[in-house]
């Protein structure tokens, strides 16, 4: 055990060294060239602030998790979550101590009567959770069974242009190595509504694990509250074997996505995409089809953010679906309640699954630029013959919000 600790200590130590000295950079910038408020309205660079990951969208009430300052023309940002976990499970599952983390860079300026957008996501997760993933019961993908496998270490690298066409519609234009495609909601490390729970969805690889493809590219638009996106893709999902390198090929899938926002609070969409064999381990294609709405609020000292998504992957010999509903409460400025229900049905079990999360989280740490917590989670699974249960305790530390 003591051998074991060690060896994950040396792991995430860079990601430690990492979080801390990005953010005083950051600040100290933000105390040499305070970032000056916007004179007008700009529809393209509102598009963009808008997007989580990819061009997926939260609701646009939702505050930006993120740092700020500028360099000439140059906005630049950054955000980021660390979270060191155990988790403990009865019932012959097995227990492992871990770390999921992400730290994401942007910078954007005015470009040719448009708006640029660079974009960079990192994750020390190929160290700090291995190859073999992190135990979680019910869960598959990527040849692993009731485990989650690790991000990649480039999780994103991708450009986008944004311009405003008139009529209300901005048009946009979005490339990248690795990216995140039009199709299904906002990769769960970015929503909202699962910020306090570190593991990752039953229903992940059927709803939004194309948040990390290659040779993504997209074109879309949006007017008023009404958007529509096209992407190519190339559908092998990460190389499990090396996930510190960029995955390569050519663009051999699609997906279209249509997104409705009507106000400020609330964001919908509806898309499908069809996978040319993603599954290394399973040769077959996949069409996967989604549905999702977020919601988002304030309330006094705090705020409250709730999803409900819904996948569904069908193959040439079986179907798989699932449906999540999960949200957020966060109150008195620094606790935070969670909670998650799951209902999914998956080839590699021949029961539907249904799972339901409960969580608590504290902030004892609070600076400008970042919030550090404790907390925890326990899930209670129904499999239709046994209800075993799941326990997670965390330390997380990720950027603060301008709402903090």
């Amino acid at each position: 055990m003591r051998c074991d600790i060690s060896r994950f200590v040396i792991r995430i130590t860079p990601l430690l060294l990492l979080l801390i000295c990005v953010p005083s950079f950051a600040q100290h910038e933000q105390m040499q060239m305070p970032m000056p408020m916007p004179k007008q309205a700009d529809l393209a660079r509102d598009w963009l602030m808008q997007q989580a990951s990819g061009t997926s969208e939260n609701p646009s009430a939702a505050p930006m998790h993120m740092a700020m300052t500028t360099y000439d023309k140059w906005t630049l940002m950054w955000h980021g979550m660390a979270s060191i976990n155990q988790v403990v499970q009865n019932e012959g599952g097995s227990d492992k101590l871990f770390a999921t983390n992400w730290v994401m860079g942007m910078a954007q300026r005015p470009l040719g009567g448009g708006q640029l957008l660079l974009r960079s996501m990192l994750s020390l997760e190929p160290a700090t959770i291995g190859k073999r993933g992190y135990s979680e019961r019910f869960q598959t993908g990527e040849g692993l069974i009731n485990r989650q496998h690790a991000h990649d270490f480039f999780m994103e690298l991708a450009a986008e242009f944004a311009v405003d066409i008139g009529h209300h519609t901005v048009g946009y234009i979005y490339a990248a190595p690795v990216g995140d495609p039009a199709l299904g909601p906002v990769g769960f490390p970015h929503r909202l509504s699962a910020a306090e729970m570190p593991q990752a969805p039953l229903a992940h690889h059927l709803q939004d694990s194309t948040h990390i493809a290659s040779s993504v590219l997209t074109i879309g638009a949006k007017q008023n509250e009404f958007g529509l996106a096209i992407s190519g893709f190339h559908g092998r999902e990460p190389d499990n074997d090396n996930r510190w390198d960029i995955d390569k090929g050519s663009l051999d899938s699609w997906s279209i996505r249509g997104t409705w926002d009507p106000n400020p609070h609330w964001t919908a969409q509806f898309s499908t995409g069809h996978l040319h064999h993603p599954e290394a381990a399973e040769p077959g294609n996949i069409q996967r089809t989604t549905a999702s709405a977020t919601h988002f609020t304030t309330i006094p000292n705090g705020d409250w953010s709730s999803s409900v998504i819904w996948g569904w992957n069908h193959k040439s010999n079986n179907d798989a679906n699932g449906l999540v509903a999960e949200s957020t409460l966060r109150f008195n400025m620094s606790n935070y309640v969670s909670g998650r229900l799951e209902i999914v049905k998956k080839e590699e079990f021949a029961n539907t699954i249904k799972a339901l999360t409960a969580g608590y989280t504290k902030d004892l740490f609070r600076s400008r630029d970042l919030l550090g917590g404790v907390g925890g989670n326990v899930t209670v699974y129904d499999d239709g013959d046994n209800h075993p249960l799941s326990f997670y305790a965390f330390v997380r530390l990720r950027s603060a919000s301008e709402m903090h």
